[in-house]
């Protein structure tokens, strides 16, 4: 068995696990090989093949080469390692970054519109959470960074060790871009997202995605998808009460279940929050970064933040 959502995850490519395309066992992606713009790339955790509902497709590694940009034999070498029937992945890219600068400016306008158009107040993040936004050409390392809201990532003391560009078009083949890992300073998989805000509070509330954290606010940290490592599990540590809010969805909820008994383990007190957030025109379920910001900030105060 592999475990295709911890190999995506460690590599910041965005999937999908349940909903419109995916079928039994399979973790799914944007095809590579063809012109799909809704999933159609099947990764099977069973198998281990790779197959697209619209085109022949091709090679596992080489589909994940294509949409990570990561080398081949580097892929090939991944896969093996996540052939382990393992829920809690483990990263196998090490960072190697010593220093970080961030691409982007100010936002400007079209990051504004999006972001208020999703319920979100530009300034308040670019205060708190020191986002930036890129133009039409805007490169970083020779890597194409256009039209994205650029997130800074930040250990728990406040260091800058990371970041993730998200698409503002909707048109662009990756949603999210990460830093490459052999040039952040500490993998987006070992820390979790928005830690440096709850350092002086005695609980946090976990969520999958840096979205589902911004609405939530402060107490609310995110770790980048439902598969977990024990680097982060050792973060969640640092604080005496932890929430888990995941998506509804039983893959999703899998994971909660095996992070709570990591935790409860080692003395901490868990408790699993399964929150309907209702779903979209396409039937899709919301999350946390969906819902309005009254109910979100709502629910943060009944769970005593």
């Amino acid at each position: 068995m592999i475990d295709w959502a911890g190999l995506l995850d460690s590599l910041g490519v965005q999937y999908w696990t349940s909903g419109k395309n995916v079928a039994a066992d399979c973790v799914n992606i944007c095809c590579p090989f063809c012109d799909d713009h809704s999933n159609h790339g099947g990764l099977n955790t069973k198998t281990g093949n790779y197959n697209c509902w619209r085109c022949d497709g091709g090679a596992p590694a080489v589909a994940i080469s294509m949409v990570s940009g990561v080398p081949v034999q580097v892929v090939n070498q991944l896969i093996r390692q996540y052939t382990t029937g393992g829920i809690i992945a483990r990263s196998k890219l090490e960072a190697a970054g010593t220093s970080l600068t961030l691409p982007g400016a100010p936002l400007g306008k079209y990051h504004r519109a999006y972001l208020e158009g999703r319920g979100f107040d530009p300034d308040e993040l670019a205060f708190y959470r020191g986002i930036l936004g890129t133009g039409p050409a805007d490169t970083w390392e020779g890597i194409d960074f256009r039209l994205r809201i650029i997130i800074p990532i930040y250990d728990i003391s406040g260091r800058l060790v990371n970041f993730q560009g998200r698409d503002i078009t909707g048109k662009q083949e990756l949603r999210y871009k990460g830093c490459p890992v052999e040039k952040a300073i500490i993998h987006h998989k070992h820390i979790l997202y928005g830690e440096n805000l709850c350092k002086l509070k005695d609980q946090i509330i976990v969520v999958e995605g840096v979205f589902d954290a911004w609405k939530l606010g402060v107490g609310a940290v995110a770790t980048f998808g439902t598969s977990v490592t024990k680097e982060q599990i050792n973060e969640m540590a640092n604080w005496r009460r932890i929430f888990i809010a995941f998506d509804p969805e039983p893959n999703a909820q899998e994971h909660a279940r095996q992070i709570a008994t990591e935790l409860s383990a080692i003395g901490r007190d868990v408790e699993l929050i399964c929150y309907d957030c209702g779903k979209n025109a396409d039937g899709s379920m919301k999350d946390f970064g969906d819902v309005p910001m009254e109910e979100a900030r709502n629910l943060m105060k009944d769970l005593g933040f």
